[in-house]
């Protein structure tokens, strides 16, 4: 070990060598690096700290030679390999855009053989810094060898052992100092060594599930039923919120086509979307349909999203899924129309037993199952994930013009937006990107932007699949039924591979219901998840055609909600990755990792004020409520009783499944715009008291950010009292003049005295500057 503790400034050194790479791959992406690098550097030493009596005591072995040289070498060897998986870290973290933890041991040997051999090959920056480092590591190692470097004593191993093993007892596995604004800026500084073996120590140790985390606090939540045995289990209340938006059928019960996009996220797709909407084709149907703008993916990943959009499910400790054939008897979408007459269907190009994919699609219900097998010529494989999104939808629209115009449940999941993030035509694309960034006025005359220019495939990827839906829509239009049916499209998640700017950003995905029935578009602020998705059409299809729902069920979703504004009357739990389970929404409070943000419009995220821990105590009950439930989901046999029955729609129905959190403030902006004809730039709104009392004192507050989102300055107008119903207009200015380029604009009444929001804001309007 004193040889080890002597040598450890040759693994400094060569550590550094993969720290520069990437600093300089963080900054070709927009993160800045003036402000980050010494947190890097101070999350790296601390690393270092916790783990070298790790480092220490693997070298004990190498007292068994007597021959220094030998020890150097087999010393150098196994930091080398240290290296190399540091290295292969580096790698997932900047192909998945976030770094690996526990979620490796959730994965069969098949599944992560499947996404290793459909990753991307490390570049040529981080190839080259591995060589490198290397180089470094054995270079300092022979030096300190051949010139008899000072050794360490004993009472220097004796003294730095205990140390350590203080260290990683008592610090934390990380620090994140005021200048880390976003997730991607915190993911950029820890060190991914030191972060995957914290989370792979805590997952080994037992923690994974959870609940054992939970305080024995009380907290009521729409889950806990009155049965111990059965927690999720409660009368079906669902209210029928569509029913109003849709022309009546004339007694024909409707097709339902679901499209589950990989990795579709408002981020890049629809209104206000923070690095431009590169889906103009879903943009433009969003147009004719019922368009979610605050709609939650529960799941991080994809492994939740069936489970999610058709059961309304818990998720265990691995997703429900990962259960397989011992996943617990529940009431399911497909299941219930199933019993009713409806034909059900699931399409694919990929590996449909890739986590557990159609064990779980087979326990809800789902009877026809097509996958990347049942393709052949003329499709063409795209990569090690299967087929391309536009041959998916080829092969969909070519098998459902086959079949009959009777009541049906269509299931199609892409899966083109995954890494690698290649499919046929590739390089036509890359060329469209640039193009589309014109059109948004993304470049600003300099070339591509560095996130569009380093992402290109993926934005490439993301054209090609909105290409792939618009020829779907064009051609569905002669699909038996098509009158009566209705196209629902969401994401799985949002892509993690595009730098996120808060945690929220992973889960905030589009929700677009389109159908010839639809009696007007509707844009609808109000939030919702996937967890309402199956609750809402059934509450529909009963309350309308006839069609009957359990008359008890194990729904976490209360239902879609769809008020125009922006509110949230739901409580949902939002599950990272396999492993990581720590986020809770409740109304506008929002609890990550431990602690207590406000969400507003546009998923905008702010910490909340919470001056005597009440409200944060409040959501850890709520959400102990649920990781209780949660638990034992994952080892019972059934969610609910064995012969519920089936029965039409009535009885007392709301979508205020308990009582939340908090509730978005009376005052809210609206109609944030940009004043025309001024020399200046002057941004106007309107501030609305929609309750029936005089409102409190709010001062509204102009925040401007660039196009990357970092914040370049705020303007508050002096506080005001709005009387009941009252609505005024305000007009703000920067406080500095602003150069020709691309802003985001947000307008938030704000606490006086604190500044924190004081009611719903309209949050990263995006304006442009000639």
């Amino acid at each position: 070990m004193a040889h080890a503790l002597a040598a450890l400034p040759a693994l400094v050194a060569a550590w550094l060598c993969l720290r520069g790479a990437e600093s300089l791959h963080a900054a070709d992406i927009g993160l800045p690096q003036s402000t980050l690098f010494g947190a890097a550097i101070g999350n790296d030493a601390l690393a270092l700290l916790r783990y070298a009596f790790l480092i220490l005591l693997t070298a004990l072995p190498l007292a068994l030679t007597t021959s220094r040289r030998v020890r150097t070498v087999l010393l150098g060897l196994c930091w080398s390999a240290l290296l190399c998986a540091h290295a292969a870290l580096l790698h997932y973290h900047w192909s998945a855009g976030v770094p690996l933890g526990a979620d490796l041991f959730a994965y069969s040997f098949a599944e992560i053989d499947t996404t290793v051999a459909g990753a991307t090959a490390p570049g040529f920056l981080l190839a080259g810094a591995l060589v490198l480092a290397l180089i470094v590591l054995w270079t300092l190692l022979l030096l300190i060898e051949r010139l008899g470097w000072p050794r360490a004593g004993r009472r220097g191993v004796l003294a730095a052992l205990p140390a350590s093993v203080l260290a990683f007892a008592l610090l934390p596995g990380h620090f994140a100092p005021a200048v880390v604004r976003s997730d991607a800026e915190r993911d950029f500084i820890v060190n991914k060594s030191a972060w995957f073996a914290d989370r792979s120590a805590h997952w080994l140790a037992g923690a994974g599930v959870n609940a054992t985390q939970a305080a024995q606090a009380s907290g009521r939540a729409p889950w806990q039923g009155r049965d111990p045995r059965y927690p999720f289990l409660r009368p079906e209340r669902t209210p029928d919120t569509l029913g109003p938006l849709f022309q009546p059928g004339a007694g024909t019960r409707p097709k339902l086509v679901f499209i589950i996009v990989e990795g579709l996220g408002r981020t890049f797709s629809g209104p206000g979307a923070r690095l431009g909407s590169f889906t103009p084709f879903l943009d433009e149907l969003a147009g004719r349909s019922l368009y979610f703008e605050n709609f939650l993916a529960p799941q991080g990943r994809t492994f939740g999203v069936l489970t999610s959009v058709f059961g309304s499910l818990p998720f265990g400790e691995n997703g429900l899924a990962a259960l397989g054939e011992r996943i617990p008897r529940h009431a399911a979408l497909p299941s219930v129309l199933k019993a009713q007459g409806y034909a059900t269907r699931f399409y694919s190009g990929s590996n449909v037993e890739f986590d557990n994919e159609a064990q779980a699609l087979r326990a809800m219900g789902v009877d026809s199952i097509v996958g990347e097998r049942d393709f052949g010529a003329p499709y063409e494989r795209a990569n090690e994930w299967g087929y391309g999104d536009r041959d998916l939808m080829r092969l969909v629209l070519e098998r459902e013009r086959g079949l009959g115009a009777g009541p049906s449940l269509t299931i199609v999941q892409t899966s083109g937006m995954h890494n690698p993030f290649t499919f046929p035509g590739l390089p036509a694309y890359r060329a469209r990107v640039e193009r589309r960034a014109a059109e948004l006025g993304l470049g600003l005359g300099l070339g591509l932007a560095p996130v569009y220019r380093e992402q290109r495939d993926i934005f490439a990827s993301i054209l090609y699949l909105d290409d792939a839906l618009r020829m779907f829509f064009e051609q569905a239009s002669s699909l038996p039924g098509y009158a009566d049916t209705i196209f629902v499209i969401t994401g799985d998640h949002r892509l993690p591979e595009l730098p996120m700017q808060t945690r929220l950003e992973r889960y905030h995905v589009p929700l677009i219901m389109y159908s010839p029935r639809l009696k007007a578009p509707r844009a609808i602020k109000s939030v919702s998840s996937q967890f309402d998705l199956a609750p809402s059409l059934l509450a529909y299809l009963a309350n309308h055609h006839g069609v009957k729902t359990p008359a008890q069920v194990t729904w976490l979703g209360a239902g879609l909600d769809t008020e125009p504004s922006f509110r949230n009357l739901h409580a949902l739990p939002l599950k990272q990755t396999k492993t990581e389970l720590s986020d809770f929404v409740s109304g506008t409070a929002y609890l990550a990792q431990d602690r207590l943000y406000t969400i507003g419009d546009g998923m905008a995220v702010d910490r909340m004020q919470d001056d005597d821990g009440a409200l944060l105590d409040k959501t850890r009950a709520q959400f102990a409520s649920f990781l209780r439930a949660n638990a034992q989901a994952a080892t019972a046999p059934a969610l609910t009783p064995d012969g519920i029955a089936l029965a039409p729609y009535g009885g007392e129905r709301t979508l205020r499944g308990a009582q939340l959190v908090a509730e978005v403030g009376a005052v809210a902006v609206n109609g944030v715009r940009v004043r025309p004809g001024t020399g200046r730039l002057t941004i106007e709104a309107t501030l609305t008291n929609h309750a029936a009392a005089t409102s409190r004192p709010v001062a509204p507050l102009l925040v401007i950010s660039d196009e990357r989102g970092a914040e370049l300055g705020e303007t508050v107008l002096p506080a005001r009292v709005l009387g009941a119903g009252e609505s005024a207009s305000i007009a703000l200015q920067p406080a500095a003049p602003l150069a020709a380029g691309v802003y985001y604009v947000s307008v938030i009444p704000s606490h006086p005295e604190s500044g924190r929001a004081a009611g719903a804001g309209q949050y990263h309007v995006r304006i442009r500057l000639d």
